[in-house]
């Protein structure tokens, strides 16, 4: 089923896009109905594919009609969260929707999450059950296979109201214990229709969309929901493609991939090697970058390694479902930034400025992110007052404190980083993300990851970055000094990195993210 088919046909100009008018998705574009729609009408068309497997949307659907009947004859308690244990299966679909069709939230957790998280996240879930697609040892739990013999004589299974969780994504704690983001059915409802308005005429077999980030980081989320909502295909990689970039290419010049979705370190990655590049995936017209500043270096040599391709840089927390605003970085946008924004917000979501007391700033000036709308969390699961220190009520409508820094220029947000991303070095209050972003302007400059060093948890004595090139210099110290007197240029003395190092690759989360632990190891 076409996009079009499922859509009012809403029309928008994309702020800060070429101004060419496209067509938006349904706002309400609900996923368990618009599965039950393409399983009916394209039943035998792929909706995810990954290592050669693939699932079609009549097995997605039969697969988790089953699985919802076996949850019902579990007689799970009404509303409890059950986790889904694996990584990139074709199977990991059939839990999700399982899950919500028998009336139950999904917890996504990758294979790759450390077995003391994983219980962590079940003790404080209070999950009673796990859907495993691979082998878990955990406790507490009760273990089901994804597939198995349907139960005899259960009543028709009951999904998620709309205004109740659809799934749970459990993030970094600052308290080292993770918390569990709830999105209801409805706020996903809501988002999905937003970034297929982002995209290009659909193809008569569908977009095929990218899914770099593992299940379990909602930036999965973007392909995912699109995928299904639309009857396209969705392409995983995994992270030992991820390890191996020939083998990830040998990956993706048969996927057909149309769409990217990924953190801007992960196009950074590829862009490392000369293969990537339209010849490498001929059919791809749209980047979607989230998670991470996007860099204009990054964006220019995409723009001259897919010259057929659209770049958005967009930006949002897992708090209010993946994303909620967009540009495109087209000519106009570089010439006039030279910091790329992250976009202009959605149709049903409100970006406020506010300063630590909760007063909106003057245009132009920087202030905390606070984000209203219809796709704001329904809190942190089981932790009423972390729920009430994040999120609020502004003019009736749920909203959430980001903890970003940011600022409004006509409608169009600028990220200025973490509010607790700063450093104060020498009495000088310093953005570790402004002396990042300055590095990566300068020639030979990849990646840039800068990193406080102190002593013996002390004071920070002073900055330390990592630098990824191309070919290590023969003589560090000489290039290092090099880049000192550059960038001098862009910042004063007292945000420049005092010691350097050098990589050929730099790296990466399970997310596809800068991995700061590891780097930290090598101080």
């Amino acid at each position: 089923m076409l996009v079009s088919e499922v859509a009012q046909g809403r029309e928008a100009i994309l702020p800060g896009a070429s101004g060419d008018r496209q067509q938006h998705g349904e706002v309400g574009m609900d996923l368990i109905e618009a599965l039950a729609r393409h399983a009916e009408a394209t039943p035998h068309r792929v909706v995810h594919a990954w290592r050669g497997q693939q699932l079609t949307f009549g097995d997605l659907a039969r697969r988790s009609d089953d699985l919802a009947l076996r949850l019902v004859a579990e007689e799970v308690e009404a509303g409890r969260p059950i986790v889904v244990y694996g990584h990139k299966q074709p199977e990991m679909l059939v839990g999700f929707l399982g899950c919500v069709k028998a009336g139950h939230p999904y917890i996504p957790v990758d294979s790759s999450t450390p077995g003391a998280r994983v219980q962590a996240i079940i003790e404080a879930s209070r999950a009673s059950h796990l859907v495993a697609v691979e082998a878990a040892e955990v406790k507490s739990v009760k273990i089901l296979p994804v597939d198995g013999p349907s139960p005899s004589g259960q009543g028709k299974p009951q999904p998620v109201a709309k205004d109740d969780p659809f799934y749970v994504i459990y993030t970094s704690g600052s308290t080292g214990t993770p918390k569990g983001v709830q999105i209801s059915r409805r706020s996903i409802s809501n988002f999905v229709g937003w970034p297929l308005g982002l995209l290009p005429p659909m193809p008569a077999d569908g977009h095929v969309f990218l899914n770099q980030a593992p299940f379990s980081f909602d930036l999965s989320v973007y392909e995912l929901s699109m995928g299904l909502a639309s009857g396209g295909r969705i392409h995983s990689v995994d992270r030992d493609h991820i390890a191996r970039l020939p083998e990830l290419f040998d990956d993706l010049a048969g996927s057909g991939v149309t769409v990217w979705i990924s953190t801007p370190s992960f196009a950074d990655l590829c862009l490392a090697s000369a293969a990537f590049s339209k010849d490498l995936l001929p059919e791809l017209r749209t980047f979607l970058f989230c998670g991470e500043t996007l860099s204009r270096e990054t964006v220019e040599e995409l723009n001259r390694r897919f010259p057929q391709a659209k770049v958005f840089n967009t930006y949002g927390p897992t708090e209010s479902t993946v994303a909620v605003t967009a540009v495109e970085c087209d000519r106009e946008v570089l010439a006039r930034h030279e910091v790329l924004p992250v976009g202009v917000a959605r149709e049903g979501t409100v970006i406020h400025i506010l300063d630590p007391e909760g007063n909106p700033v003057p245009e132009g000036e920087m202030g905390e992110i606070v984000i209203v709308g219809d796709t704001v969390s329904l809190g942190y699961l089981g932790e009423p007052e972390l729920t009430a220190q994040k999120f609020t009520v502004i003019d009736g409508q749920p909203a959430y404190r980001t903890g970003d820094a940011g600022r409004m220029d006509g409608g169009m947000l600028h990220f200025g980083g973490r509010l607790d991303f700063q450093v104060k070095l020498h009495g000088y209050r310093i953005e570790i993300e402004d002396i990042e972003a300055n590095l990566r302007r300068l020639p030979g400059v990849l990646h840039a990851a800068v990193l406080p060093v102190s002593k013996n948890d002390g004071p920070i004595s002073h900055l330390h970055t990592f630098i990824q090139v191309a070919e290590l210099p023969a003589s560090p110290l000489r290039h290092t000094l090099g880049l000192r007197t550059s960038l001098k240029e862009y910042l004063p003395d007292y945000m420049i990195p005092k010691t350097f190092s050098y990589l050929e690759a730099m790296p990466l989360t399970a997310n596809g993210k800068v991995d700061r632990a590891v780097l930290r190891d090598q101080l």
